[in-house]
């Protein structure tokens, strides 16, 4: 598993997953928030607020319970799709991730952000040529989206394509010349450079 891009794609973009709905877990220790869902159990933003909740304590299947039935109760996709992959991959339930994801991008193809985490999952369950088609497909609809080009540079050096991988990796650079991965990058170009110039 390459938990180094999962890392990235959940720090560019939060993310989602279809389960049955399950029944709500009773709370031990009622809170006030957990009071006013017992009052108006179908209060999405409390069921929401609740997920988050659940989410921040590591309380990973009750975090899960909640943010479906926020979605179920009519939260905006845009709102809670991020939420429910990003407690799928927390729970290394890949192939459902995954599957949200797929089912997002079906229902709203231009959703840049859900795109790369598709991609992203793809490289760190070893799919890279479904990770390579969507990241183009990525750079090809938003052309200065520069994590895409980083991604695709990885991608490309991980897979020994010096030429392709060079290529995106300067258009990161070009992009995003002050970024985070900005020195990383140049010294893996510097490196393949000295590495060519080699007899």
């Amino acid at each position: 598993m390459n938990c180094s891009t999962l890392a990235l794609a959940f720090t560019l973009a939060g993310c989602a997953a279809t389960t049955a709905e399950r029944p709500m877990t009773p709370p031990t220790d009622v809170t006030p928030l957990e009071k006013r869902l017992a009052d108006n159990p179908n209060d999405k933003n409390v069921n929401l607020e609740l997920g988050e909740q659940a989410e921040a304590g590591g309380d990973l299947l009750r975090a899960e319970q909640y943010y479906l039935r926020a979605e179920a109760l009519g939260v905006p996709q845009e709102a809670i799709v991020p939420r429910i992959i990003r407690v799928l991959v927390a729970a290394q339930r890949y192939d459902e991730a995954l599957d949200r994801c797929s089912k997002r991008l079906n229902a709203k193809p231009d959703d840049r952000a859900t795109r790369f985490v598709e991609a992203s999952l793809m490289v760190a369950l070893d799919r890279t040529k479904d990770a390579e088609r969507e990241l183009n497909a990525l750079v090809r609809t938003a052309p200065k989206d520069a994590q895409a080009y980083l991604a695709l540079g990885k991608l490309y050096r991980d897979g020994n394509d010096k030429v392709r991988a060079k290529e995106m990796f300067e258009k990161y650079l070009e992009l995003a010349p002050e970024g985070q991965e900005a020195p990383a990058v140049r010294f893996d170009l510097a490196t393949a450079a000295q590495q060519e110039a080699l007899p």
